[in-house]
């Protein structure tokens, strides 16, 4: 049913007014889910990997946990937990109310536990602790991925998502590497594990930054196809533009436990190769880009790679969010 899929991928340049609550591309009537991310470490290679989600769930409200997100210390090794940095974060489907507040001059997200805010220098993430702090700056655009309805998928859906370099704190400890903010949109009501993308379409989705020896950035976003499904759309953030492409085609090696270790991936005329050395959890692994078909040394990099293999089914999605249909109801 889903052999030849029809989509679209089209980039914008990133204005304020695109994370006031109210934006939606043209034909999605319905937000449904925000999440924020970051991959950064120290001068003493300690690095960290930060996950919160937003209406993803339930509308209005925020999580750290449900189901794998949090605050987390990368260790290296595929069989090696990301332990929570914070106790209180390991706890099962914490969630809570947010509320929101824009000016003028930027967008503020604020929760019990901290805040998320958007304002003319980019986008800042605090603990109310002050324990967790990452400020991003967006370096590439805005991308958005849209598979509009077809056979086997009703209504317009879209995927959108930036690069950005992070910098802040961990525990008083300066840190930096990559950030991104993603949103989904589709049916009002809906929620992001009730869209084709990640029910039917998704096999992987990988994300990078990287840093050249002579300071210049670069990076991209792609997903590939589960099993028999042609769906490999994405983009490249390279000598400071932004291009997207239809085709990307990313070549995977596992190891014996099923975990994605290895990844040579053909964007336009480029190549990428990724190593993955360190697990966040049965879906997430991290590493290091190791090669481009540019040559140059690569100074830092942040790969982060999302592959469930049978672990992401409808019937699985489903009854993972069955526990909040009560609190979804209206």
């Amino acid at each position: 049913m889903y052999e030849n899929v029809e989509f679209n991928i089209t980039s914008q340049k990133p204005t304020l007014d695109h994370y006031r609550r109210d934006w939606r591309p043209d034909s999605a009537p319905g937000l449904c889910g925000i999440w924020l991310g970051g991959i950064v470490g120290d001068s003493a290679d300690n690095n960290y990997w930060g996950v919160r989600g937003c209406d993803d769930f339930i509308a209005g409200m925020t999580h750290v946990v449900s189901p794998i997100c949090g605050f987390r210390s990368l260790q290296k090794g595929m069989e090696v937990d990301a332990p929570h940095l914070f106790p209180e974060y390991s706890t099962l489907d914490w969630f809570e109310p947010m509320q929101l507040v824009e000016t003028e001059a930027s967008v503020q997200l604020s929760y019990p536990s901290g805040r998320i805010v958007r304002d003319a220098d980019g986008f800042h993430w605090y603990d109310a602790s002050g324990r967790w702090e990452l400020h991003g700056h967006t370096v590439s655009d805005i991308v958005l991925t849209h598979v509009p309805p077809q056979r086997g998928i009703d209504a317009d859906v879209y995927y959108r998502h930036e690069l950005m370099y992070a910098t802040g704190q961990v525990d008083g400890v300066e840190v930096s590497g990559y950030a991104h903010q993603d949103f989904a949109y589709g049916p009002a009501g809906t929620i992001y594990t009730e869209l084709p993308i990640v029910r039917h379409l998704q096999g992987m989705w990988v994300s990078w930054l990287h840093e050249f020896a002579d300071g210049e950035l670069g990076g991209g976003s792609f997903w590939q196809g589960r099993d028999g499904v042609s769906f490999g759309p994405g983009y490249q953030f390279k000598n400071g533009v932004t291009t997207v492409h239809k085709d990307v085609v990313a070549r995977p090696t596992f190891n014996d436990g099923g975990k994605l270790i290895a990844l040579d991936t053909s964007i336009g005329s480029d190549t990428y190769t990724m190593s993955f050395d360190s697990s966040g959890s049965l879906l997430h692994t991290f590493g290091p880009l190791t090669g481009t078909s540019s040559g140059k040394d690569i100074a830092r990099s942040w790969c982060w790679s999302e592959y469930g293999g049978s672990l992401i089914t409808p019937e699985l999605l489903d009854l993972t969010t069955a526990a909040y249909a009560l609190a979804r109801r209206r």
